[in-house]
């Protein structure tokens, strides 16, 4: 069997397939190292042959409680051997009566910590989520742990990390409305890593959940001359960015007006002065330099991004390949404007259909 595209709705707590699903048109979809990621399937449910029921297409698509997962193999998915390329929480589902499909939408499943508070609805106001002395990667960790922790009906397929010891530490507090997203992005300001979670096929079929924290997130390269017959990709701009390039910040932090917290960063002069100013609302303290460290950090020299039009799946290139995190190795000897040698370019987001063609976002 040729490998293909296969889509199949999960139970959103195991993770575990429900039933494969047979779509037309294109699917469209997108992952992103940001959590931003979406796709969407319409299905014909006024078959002639195989009508669905309302009860049928209430189960089968519940909202947050179903997965829409995309796979790709040879063996038409929900197979330890095929792929997922995304899995996503299903969230809406709109009836077209005239033409007899539905469309189903679905959402990164780290959409739960845009939800979630700290603790659970009436909980204690002063129970507290508490992280000390963690590295950032255990920190995200906990978080995610604290997220799931209060019985079954918070449970989701995400494998938490192992503790390991560092230098991020921090609470937060239930009476303030703290949400898990509040605690992650407290976490990334602060350290400068990045938060995905990545989905892969079970022994079973199913469908669970690394997570990857790194800064940045490199799930390992992948080679590829780009004046070879070979070459998978296309559409390749090369561009030097100054526009947020600085020379210094001026964190401002919690508070207002003289009593606002302010931490400051700078030092490497290598165009002429480009101070500038970047908002913490939350933040004080040590977490407030830490915050303005990394943001400097990022931003001394200009940026050389890349863009590159398409990824063609075939003749050894696979979807998996061209995944956020994943990094093309890019060979270039004699042009006119890239540097020879190898650049290492990240993929950060990935779009697509039901096609062989994906569309990379990388940096």
């Amino acid at each position: 069997m040729e490998p293909d595209w296969s889509h199949w709705v999960h139970d959103q707590k195991t993770g575990e397939p429900i039933a494969r699903v047979h779509v037309t048109g294109d699917a469209p979809f997108s992952s992103n190292l940001d959590g931003t990621g979406q796709s969407s399937i319409t299905i014909v449910v006024n078959d002639a042959d195989e009508p669905w029921t309302p009860e049928q297409v209430d189960a089968m698509f519940a909202s947050n409680a179903r997965m829409l997962v995309r796979w790709w193999g040879e063996h038409g998915g929900a197979h330890p051997d095929d792929f997922p390329m995304v899995a996503h929480k299903i969230e809406s589902d709109d009836y077209d009566r005239d033409k007899g499909t539905v469309t189903v939408t679905a959402i990164d499943v780290n959409d739960f910590a845009d939800w979630r508070l700290i603790d659970g609805v009436g909980a204690d106001k002063n129970s507290t989520l508490t992280i000390t002395n963690r590295s950032p990667a255990a920190a995200v960790s906990a978080t995610y742990a604290r997220m799931m922790q209060w019985n079954p009906d918070w449970y989701l397929p995400i494998d938490l990390l192992p503790d390991e010891a560092g230098s991020f530490s921090g609470s937060w507090v239930f009476w303030k409305g703290v949400l898990i997203s509040d605690v992650l992005k407290e976490i990334k300001d602060r350290t400068g890593v990045e938060v995905y979670l990545e989905p892969y096929a079970t022994s079973t079929g199913g469908v669970r959940f690394t997570q990857r924290v790194g800064a940045p997130i490199n799930t390992g390269g992948v080679h590829i001359n780009i004046d070879a017959d070979e070459n998978p990709i296309a559409g390749v701009h090369y561009r030097r960015d100054g526009v947020n390039q600085v020379t210094g910040v001026e964190g401002i932090g919690q508070g207002s007006g003289e009593d606002q917290q302010r931490r400051s960063s700078g030092g490497t002069i290598i165009i002429p002065i480009r101070d500038t100013r970047k908002t913490f609302p939350d933040m004080t303290g040590d977490p407030l330099q830490e915050a303005v460290d990394t943001y400097y950090g990022a931003h001394i020299d200009p940026a050389v991004q890349w863009d590159i039009g398409s990824f063609t799946i075939g003749d050894g290139w696979t979807p998996d390949m061209c995944v956020p995190g994943r990094v093309f190795l890019l060979e270039v000897h004699g042009d006119p404007r890239i540097p020879d040698g190898v650049h290492a370019v990240r993929v950060v987001a990935v779009s697509g259909g039901n096609g062989r063609q994906l569309k990379p976002e990388v940096q």
